[in-house]
């Protein structure tokens, strides 16, 4: 009896050509239509339980917090807000000690708080020293996985020559590879490997039969066969055969309607699943004989690796001892020439006798921490004497060159007669007066009372304060509002 829409079965990949299978036009589709990358390049995944003395850690579990930044234009910043005397550890310096980060008594509490901090860390850090391992070197992943095909599983850990890796594998439905190697996957070179495929098929009226391989870029396929009746041949991809099955009329690389025999070479052109169909749409039953041959290129070489399993369902406990120090990678390997589906479950428990205590790896990690601590023992040290420098460097008030006292006479508070609140305009050339004025900003006269008047000094053209009397003036005064003196520029 004929088998139903989409039945087919594994051949064995490079062991024993493509993958097989077949059913009536219209029927439900067995074949994989997963998209893959154009590249063909597999697609890594990590990131299982860890079974420890202590609570799991990953890299999903940290969060990153970006903090919000305050710009400022240097030249309007004050000296003491610059990076070598910033506030934020230095301290300001008109404030009292007591407001220095670092200083004094800052100092001192920042020291408590990073001791009750840091010494409880430390002490994690002496049995659990920022590894996955228990406090004797030994970490286990274990876990139950989806792959889907073309990816890979991987852990890894850091590891002592003559330790062991214990592991064992469970996968189903698909087959998947295996291998334990001190590089990442991305490392692994690729080679070219040949295969082919020859059988006789017997179709009857609207069956297909069809053979499955997936290739990369440059690889090719060299088909030769012959009918007893026409029929169709076609080379699909995974999407393409899914819309011909459903009806539709796809476009098809290699399209031959009605024929009896044919040969030929199809260069593969992106990396995908390809599907050699025949496809009987007469009434009469067609026997056809076919022959193919692939050349696979860029396909991941595992016999590099330092042990390597390929084309597996199931792998029992065993161990594996590294030879040499360093990272020691897990890896499984779903194949896409191996098996035909779209996914495989993989349960796995890989267990790493690292060979590094806690102790030992406290005994590495000392000389970081010593660096640490004396790296901030200087920017403390930096900091008190940048206090210290600040104290020094107070703003000191302007020392513009001024007249010498002897030459400055301020008038006595007798000589000085209050204006009239009457007297609101100077009488000479009627600018308007303040209450408080003694001769005119604008041409100099004297409002009443004194003269003080004197020739021989001269304020010196946007001075803000008079040469004379030292009273305040504004950038339009051409005359000092109290005594009269001159401004540089005023007759002009």
């Amino acid at each position: 009896m004929p088998r139903g829409g989409g039945g087919g079965f594994r051949g064995g990949g490079f062991s024993g050509g493509g993958f097989r299978g077949g059913g009536f036009r219209g029927g439900s589709a067995a074949f994989r239509m997963g998209g893959s990358r154009s590249s063909g390049t597999p697609f890594g995944r990590t990131g299982a339980r860890r079974v420890t003395s202590r609570s799991p850690s990953g890299p999903y579990r940290h969060s990153y917090y970006r903090p919000r930044r305050r710009h400022y234009w240097y030249g309007y910043r004050p000296w003491y807000m610059r990076w070598w005397y910033h506030p934020y550890w230095a301290g300001r310096w008109y404030r009292p000690w007591y407001y220095s980060p670092v200083y004094v008594g800052g100092g001192v509490t920042i020291a408590i708080v990073l001791g009750l901090i840091l010494l409880p860390l430390f002490g994690v850090a002496m049995w659990f020293p920022f590894s996955n391992a228990d406090a004797n070197g030994t970490v286990n992943y274990r876990s139950t996985e989806t792959l889907y095909f073309n990816e890979y599983w991987y852990e890894y850990e850091d590891m002592n020559a003559g330790n062991d890796i214990t592991y064992s594998i469970q996968s189903s439905p698909s087959l998947i590879s295996f291998a334990i190697w001190d590089r990442p996957f991305e490392s692994l070179p690729t080679t070219s490997k040949v295969g082919s495929d020859s059988d006789q098929l017997s179709l009857i009226n609207n069956q297909y039969e069809y053979v499955q391989y997936y290739l990369k870029p440059g690889s090719t396929i060299n088909y030769d066969f012959n009918a007893s009746s026409q029929i169709d041949f076609f080379i699909a991809d995974g999407q393409e055969f899914y819309d011909w099955n459903q009806g539709f009329s796809p476009s098809f690389d290699v399209d031959k309607n009605d024929v009896l025999s044919d040969t030929g070479l199809y260069n593969v052109l992106s990396a995908k699943d390809y599907y050699i169909v025949w496809f009987n749409e007469g009434v009469s039953t067609a026997v056809v004989n076919f022959t193919l041959d692939y050349s696979a290129e860029d396909v991941i070489d595992l016999s590099v690796t330092d042990f390597y399993i390929e084309g597996v369902d199931s792998i029992l406990e065993n161990d594996f001892a590294v030879p040499n120090d360093g990272l020691w990678y897990f890896f499984v390997f779903f194949d896409p020439m191996l098996s035909p589906e779209e996914t495989t479950t993989i349960t796995f428990d890989v267990t790493y006798d690292t060979g590094i205590s806690s102790t030992d790896r406290w005994m590495d990690l000392s000389p970081i921490l010593i660096t640490i601590i004396v790296v901030i023992g200087i920017v403390i040290v930096a900091a008190l004497l940048a206090r210290r420098g600040q104290k020094k460097l107070k703003p000191k008030k302007s020392s513009k060159a001024a007249p010498a006292k002897s030459a400055i006479k301020k008038p006595s508070k007798s000589a000085i007669k209050k204006p009239s609140k009457l007297d609101t305009n100077c009488i000479r050339c009627g600018n308007s007066l303040r209450p408080d004025a003694h001769f005119c900003p604008s041409c100099g006269g004297k409002v009443d009372g004194r003269s003080t008047k004197e020739s021989t000094i001269i304020t010196p053209k946007k001075s803000k304060t008079c040469s004379f009397c030292r009273s305040k003036l504004t950038q339009d005064d051409k005359f000092c509002k109290w005594c009269g003196t001159e401004i540089e520029g005023a007759k002009s």
